[in-house]
């Protein structure tokens, strides 16, 4: 057994080619070596990338901590304003002899069973139901702002869900994607044709999981809830629209 090996180059054109001899554990020991470099490579930029990712997740986790806590702080000042101006008017009331005493501010566990009154959105949907048609709510989460399109000043044509950022966004209904992109005002957003004269919209989201054109079943995942274009705090606005006329949603 020939303990060489013959490596020969032949150009095109017919010109003269060349030869080289190589001992077969050292073309062994070069071939090695380049296939542990590569998986280095690999592994490298594979934890790399993970490194990478953990580091943003964490600075904006660090960001977001750092507004809830300026946020806390307003609060609290808010709070001890309020309480000498709640002071300042007791005496100004008792100077001038009129009966009336201030509630007392609600405790947390009043403030949050106000929130459990606006009800709690979910997806729920009986065998029996049109699937075409929207019905229930797409997510898991606190109706904060209601629907007002008459005799409001503050138009609001859908209803908008708080949540945590990244929950699910479920479709109601099922129907085909017409769009899916970004707006300036309802930002990453989702809007399905369920039929002729039925449409859902589903905005603010982190990260549209759905191209136009798709076909979606009722309950498929859309997108990830979030905070994106004008929106002040994690949420998803829900609309539905029959023939291009905005409904409230929580009547479906």
């Amino acid at each position: 057994m020939s303990k060489y090996i013959t490596i020969m180059l032949v150009p095109d054109g017919g010109e003269h080619g060349r030869e080289f001899r190589i001992k077969k554990w050292l073309l062994k020991f070069v071939m090695s070596s380049m296939a542990a470099v590569l998986l280095g490579i690999i592994l490298f930029f594979s934890f790399y990338g993970k490194i990478l990712a953990r580091a943003a997740s964490a600075e904006r986790l660090e960001n977001e901590n750092q507004k809830l806590i300026r946020y806390q702080y307003k609060v609290k000042l808010l709070e001890e304003n309020l309480e000498q101006t709640r002071e300042v008017v007791s005496r100004l009331i008792e100077l001038a002899g009129i009966d009336y005493e201030f509630p007392d501010f609600p405790s947390d566990s009043a403030l949050f069973a106000q929130l459990d009154k606006k009800g709690m959105a979910v997806v729920a949907r009986s065998v029996g139901d049109d699937f075409t048609l929207p019905s229930g709510m797409p997510l898991v989460g606190f109706v904060s702002q209601d629907f007002e399109i008459e005799e409001s000043s503050h138009y609001h044509p859908g209803i908008d869900i708080a949540c945590g950022e990244g929950t699910p966004v479920l479709t109601t209904a099922s129907g085909e994607i017409i769009y899916s992109g970004f707006n300036e005002v309802y930002g990453n957003m989702v809007v399905i044709k369920h039929n002729d004269s039925v449409k859902s919209i589903y905005g603010h989201n982190k990260e549209n999981l759905v191209k136009q054109g798709e076909f979606v079943e009722a309950g498929s995942r859309i997108a990830l809830s979030g905070n994106t274009g004008k929106s002040t705090a994690p949420h998803l606005h829900y609309e539905v629209r029959i023939n291009d006329k905005p409904i409230n949603p929580l009547d479906l």
